[in-house]
């Protein structure tokens, strides 16, 4: 059949239709995955995951995806979201307990995905995926941030705590009683806390009552991740046109500006010096013996304090006091235990050993951490060679399966039918809280559970028992909460009239 110049040939034409009508199914009817369900789009392009990421409702779209589609859900031509308790565990927690039965004898390795979060680290407890180069990292870094080592930084923390209940007092006190955005000051007050616990000294947020446009960029810098480790292609081909074009991706702040700022507050920390208890402090002293630790190394862990440890601890506090002010009942039960376990006072800061004998307090923290999750992300997993079963249909290697801790914390099948619900006592009325305690995955599971979850809980445990004791809260009329997920789950307007409680 003739064609006019430069018209495509119909051969071609229909080369093309045959090879995409095959690729769909493919895709849908013979891939190893077709059997599991998921929305179409997502079967056959991984851009669709990518988009759905970009858009700020990946947290809640992956929940309401599982209830429609059941427990495991196919969101890429090669991936599934995983709702399965056992499949769960498997992928995250118990692969060194079931190997001998399911055929595998190792952890799930962090699939590419994470390469866009390393960049071009050497060192980087979060993006790195071979497992035994992470685990020899880990082994480098872990001692300053175990529970023994936090605890020594507790007066440094109270002292943070001190500058917080002025800020509050001033606004708290009647006649001056106000509307404060109470998410803002705790989210000043967990990154000064990293300030502390890492270099000694607060970075003066919380005192300036500023973050100086700190926040906003650290949060495009996670939602940039978030969706690009979804389109690795374009991330890849970015990075090689950068030089020419400049960089148009905030993730690349993380390995960039925020790497910069720790090692700035590194060589500061090296020549003025501060207390030996701090990390980075425990980490100079531990290059003596560890040659390997250089200052770059501690730098590029600071890196992940900065970027990381003051988010998700400021959102896990603005979960706990939301669900407290929306639930008061729970906010008096805590009281009253605060009150007769600690014969605790307004004016008094709670210390970590005090919060630890307080079980209901304890079991706030699960909760809110579980209803509320800062990170919102699927945490992304290879399917190791041999395969994998789950709910009787193999999955074979090289697949990428994950869990997001919102689907996992909100599973009936784990919780039971009050699953949606702020219920503290579950994990009192539980006869085996160990086994809830497998589910629970605001920091991650397994080998790679947050090195920083000691720090976090630290400050959680005794800023909400202090704050709780000291105020009354009560949401604002004009308070319109909202959630923004990029990576992390951002809960906005936190808006709340304080109040003195012995005034």
């Amino acid at each position: 059949m003739q064609t006019h110049a430069g018209a495509i040939p119909i051969s071609v034409i229909s080369a093309l239709l045959t090879a995409f009508i095959s690729y769909i199914v493919y895709q849908c009817l013979l891939s190893p995955l077709a059997s599991f369900p998921g929305p179409f789009l997502a079967k056959v392009n991984k851009l669709w995951r990518a988009y759905a990421t970009y858009r700020g409702r990946w947290h809640s779209d992956i929940v309401a995806l599982h209830r429609r589609y059941g427990p495991v859900v196919r969101i890429g031509p090669n991936e599934l979201s995983i709702a399965d308790p056992e499949a769960f565990l498997q992928i995250y927690r118990l692969t060194w307990v079931l190997g001998a039965a399911l055929g595998t004898s190792r952890p799930f390795a962090k699939s590419a995905s994470y390469s866009v979060v390393q960049g071009s680290r050497p060192f980087d407890l979060a993006g790195e995926r071979n497992e035994k180069v992470h685990a020899a990292q880990r082994r480098l870094v872990a001692r300053p941030y175990s529970m023994e080592s936090t605890l020594r930084l507790e007066p440094q923390v109270d002292e943070l705590i001190r500058i917080l209940l002025g800020k509050l007092d001033a606004v708290a006190t009647p006649p001056t009683s106000q509307v404060i955005d109470l998410g803002h000051w705790l989210q000043l007050f967990a990154f000064d806390a990293i300030g502390i616990v890492s270099f000694t000294k607060p970075y003066g947020f919380l005192a300036s009552g500023s973050d100086d446009g700190m926040f906003p960029r650290l949060e495009q810098t996670m939602h940039s991740a978030s969706w690009l480790m979804h389109a690795g292609w374009f991330f890849r081909l970015h990075q090689k046109v950068m030089p020419w074009l400049g960089n148009w991706l905030a993730v690349n702040d993380r390995n960039g500006y925020f790497f910069q700022f720790a090692q700035r507050e590194v060589q500061a920390r090296k020549d003025h010096g501060g207390s030996d208890l701090d990390i980075v402090g425990q980490l100079f002293q531990a290059q003596q013996a560890k040659a390997e630790l250089n200052d770059l190394t501690i730098s590029y862990m600071m890196t992940s304090n900065v970027f990381a440890g003051s988010d998700t601890t400021s959102i896990a506090l603005r979960a706990i006091f939301l669900n407290l002010i929306r639930h008061p009942h729970v906010m008096e039960k805590l009281r009253s235990e605060l009150k007769n376990n600690l014969n605790s006072s307004p004016e008094k800061i709670v210390n970590a050993a005090e919060a630890d004998s307080c079980p209901y307090l304890q079991a706030i923290i699960y909760e809110g951490l579980r209803v509320f999750s800062p990170a919102g992300f699927m945490l992304d997993r290879d399917v190791p060679a041999e395969g994998m079963m789950i709910g009787g249909r193999r999955v074979p290697g090289g697949s990428v399966v994950g869990t997001s801790p919102w689907v996992i914390h909100h599973s009936v099948e784990v919780w039971g039918e009050d699953a949606e619900e702020f219920r503290p006592e579950r994990w009192i009325e539980t006869e085996n809280p160990g086994h809830l305690r497998r589910f629970f995955f605001a920091f991650g599971g397994g080998t790679r559970t947050c090195i920083g979850r000691n720090i976090s809980w630290l400050e959680i445990e005794k800023l909400v028992s202090t704050l709780v004791m000291r105020y009354d809260f009560k949401l604002a009329p004009d308070a319109v909460i909202s959630e923004y997920c990029g990576a992390l789950v951002f809960l906005k307007d936190l808006r709340v009239q304080v109040s003195r409680r012995d005034i």
